[in-house]
């Protein structure tokens, strides 16, 4: 017993002996070096601030003709269920909807946006957009037999607007239709 207090006392001992000397022995910085260091964080701005405007040190958020440019890829790049997934709520809220759109974008074979343009501003609310586009379209043959041939895409040059809208903050297409 006496040895397990004399072995708990002297590590007791040295615990207090290595506090005691690291306090001591701690480098303490100059006044001077303090005052500069808090005035650099004081005025240190973050690295990278994300906003709306383009500046020298930021990212911008992806701007609505980004959102549908990036859409129309990644149908393009034969991703439907990704495409599907920036759509709103309002045209995918169950999972039949969901199924549809897909099933539509895998019948094009590749579509590119040629020129996208903001179609009646004028109308526009801080949560709803609308833009023209001109997208040329090349359909699967096979949709040809779908109950709306080749789904209402024509093979070439076809004008649609896509109406984006704003859900939980970011832009979502809402609809894709053959006039305003």
């Amino acid at each position: 017993m006496k040895k397990i207090i004399i072995a708990v006392v002297l590590v007791f001992i040295l615990i207090a002996g290595i506090v005691v000397y690291l306090s001591l022995n701690r480098e303490k910085p100059c006044a001077n070096c303090m005052k500069s260091k808090n005035s650099n964080l004081e005025t240190k701005k973050p690295a990278i601030e994300i906003t709306n405007e383009p500046t020298e040190n930021s990212v911008p958020f992806p701007q609505e003709e980004d959102i549908v440019r990036s859409f129309f890829a990644l149908i393009e790049e034969k991703r439907p269920s990704d495409a599907v997934s920036m759509m709103s709520e309002t045209v995918t809220n169950n999972d039949p909807q969901k199924q549809a759109w897909a099933v539509q974008f895998n019948a094009i074979s590749s579509i590119k946006v040629i020129k996208i343009e903001p179609s009646m501003p004028e109308v526009w609310t801080n949560s709803e957009h609308t833009y023209k586009l001109i997208l040329d379209v090349k359909m699967n043959p096979d949709s040809a037999n779908t109950p709306i041939p080749y789904y209402g895409w024509d093979s070439g040059e076809n004008i649609r607007w896509v109406t984006i809208v704003k859900e939980n903050n970011l832009w979502k297409i809402k609809g894709l239709a053959t006039g305003p």
